[in-house]
């Protein structure tokens, strides 16, 4: 039986110089015109500049994963980031027509869907026929959402790297995509769920490409991360998924840790170090120290091969796996510093949002990596469905009276695809009311709390940021960071954000 491409899509014909349009283009043509098309360059990921996330200066990390992967099955993919300025629209719009590219790529986060959809939007009319495909976080969270939009064609839920390269031998091949783990798409209003996607071998995935990047325009970027020792920093991961189940968190890499040998992560860091002259690696694990000894390993290779490096751990480490030798390990490799989330230090959250963490040792951990000359930043949340006022004063107070250098309090945000949505939907934290139902549509979703109002909960997280910051070791510790203009920058920027933020909302 032969197949028929959706009716909806236009295709270039290379052969012609013109567009085919998909009404009843059946296999044989488009495996005959088309299919010369997809057999070169084929797709570009686009990343569209999101003002609400900060943290978008940095190399991005899911792109340079999925073109490694997709370039050694043979497609050949280009990296446009539009977060610098020489690559406006109109220069995304002329590489796309200069290599026939005809399936762009873009992931986001909840606060980048606005700028995903209106690029999406952008390209389906600027190119007659793209094809356009989502994932991330939020795509993978609320498919539906993005697919109902009108001007995303997929979804892929989960780990991108096996369904999409299987949607493009599909698309290659002049076939319509049949049912593929992960690849979620919409047929004639309904959707077509497509579950989640499968899970590739983390050690037989290549070299991310970080090769199809300009490394010195990163270099030169405001890092939003914690002050590198180095502006040659980059952002690297050396393992995917954590096995804890904290409710707030996404699902996108599981819950199984999986990890690269140490010898992989060591070679991967002096390739980048001899072909680039990195010196600083942020890595942003999802749990690095799960596995301590894995950890040491990692830290003992670097300095058993001579790498000159600073290390920083600015995604936050699990508080309470952590002994005094690990510790002393990354000081020696280069580590200056690291965030420990603690979250809430109420022992009923703890167990309400799945975290279960350990406080005492987190304590100790956070005291051993002081000792040995790490700085350490503790993440905090308030704001749980139920949660009175006076345990989130609790928190508060211990974020403020531990030694840490610095904080950084969020408001709780049950975002789409958490369990922790899930539960408050379920009643887990009792009925919601019509106000907490309408809060939970909101692009920033917040908890309705009747006892603690979101304006309360600013004014609570506001505060705790005054009583920290205006102790002399706080600010003394600011002082030593102002010494050139980007931490300067840098300094003002997050005072001021924390004094004149109004949104109730996280980044994620």
């Amino acid at each position: 039986m032969r197949s028929v491409i959706p009716t909806e899509y236009q295709f270039y014909d290379s052969l012609s110089r013109r567009v085919i349009y998909g009404k009843r283009v059946r296999e044989n043509n488009w495996s005959r015109h088309a299919c010369l098309l997809f057999c070169k360059v084929m797709i570009a990921f686009v990343r569209p500049a999101a003002p609400l996330n900060r943290y978008i200066q940095n190399v991005p990390l899911n792109y340079i994963h999925l073109a490694a992967y997709v370039r050694e099955h043979g497609y050949q993919p280009l990296i446009l980031d539009t977060i610098f300025e020489d690559m406006p629209p109109s220069r995304v719009d002329e590489l796309i027509r200069e290599h026939g590219i005809r399936v762009a790529g873009i992931g986001c986060m909840t606060c980048e869907l606005p700028q995903a959809l209106e690029e999406a939007k952008r390209l389906k009319q600027a190119h007659p026929g793209i094809i356009t495909v989502f994932g991330g976080p939020h795509p993978s969270g609320a498919p539906e959402e993005c697919l109902q939009s009108g001007v995303v064609d997929y979804v892929i839920v989960g780990e991108g790297e096996i369904p999409l390269v299987a949607l493009l031998d599909a698309l290659r091949d002049g076939q319509a995509p049949g049912p593929i783990p992960g690849l979620w798409s919409m047929r004639g209003g309904e959707i077509l769920p497509g579950g989640n996607a499968t899970v590739p071998d983390i050690e037989k995935l290549p070299r991310p490409a970080y090769d199809l990047l300009n490394l010195e325009k990163y270099f030169a970027l405001d890092s939003p991360w914690h002050f590198p020792k180095s502006p040659r920093a980059v952002q690297f991961i050396t393992e995917r998924g954590c096995p804890y189940q904290c409710s707030y968190c996404h699902e996108i890499h599981t819950k199984k840790f999986r990890a690269l040998p140490p010898e992989a992560v060591l070679d991967q860091m002096e390739w980048l170090v001899r072909e680039y002259g990195v010196r600083e690696f942020m890595i942003v694990d999802d749990i690095f120290n799960f596995n301590l000894e894995r950890a040491k390993a990692i830290c003992r290779g670097i300095l058993e091969r001579g790498l000159k490096i600073h290390l920083q751990f600015p995604n936050g480490v699990r508080g309470d796996r952590f002994d005094d030798e690990l510790l002393g390990l990354m000081k020696q490799a280069g580590t200056h510093y690291m965030a420990i989330a603690i979250e809430t230090v109420s022992p009923k959250f703890q167990k309400l949002v799945r975290k279960n963490l350990k406080i005492d040792k987190s304590r100790q951990a956070l005291r051993w990596a002081r000792a040995h000359g790490i700085e350490v930043s503790g993440f905090f949340m308030i704001g749980f469905p139920g949660e009175t006022e006076h345990e989130v004063r609790q928190t508060l107070d211990f974020a403020i009276e531990e030694p840490f250098d610095q904080v950084f309090i969020s408001i709780v945000a049950p975002f789409k695809g958490t369990k922790l949505r899930g539960d408050m939907e379920a009643g887990k934290f009792g009925e919601l009311s019509v106000e907490g139902t309408a809060a939970l549509q909101e692009l920033f979703p917040i908890v309705h709390n009747q006892a603690l109002s979101a304006r309360r909960l600013q004014k609570l997280q506001k505060e705790a940021y005054w009583r920290f910051y205006r102790r002399p070791r706080a600010l003394l510790q600011l002082g030593r960071k102002m010494t050139n203009r980007r931490n300067i920058t840098k300094i003002v920027r997050a005072v001021t954000r924390r004094i004149t933020e109004r949104r109730a909302v996280s980044v994620n």
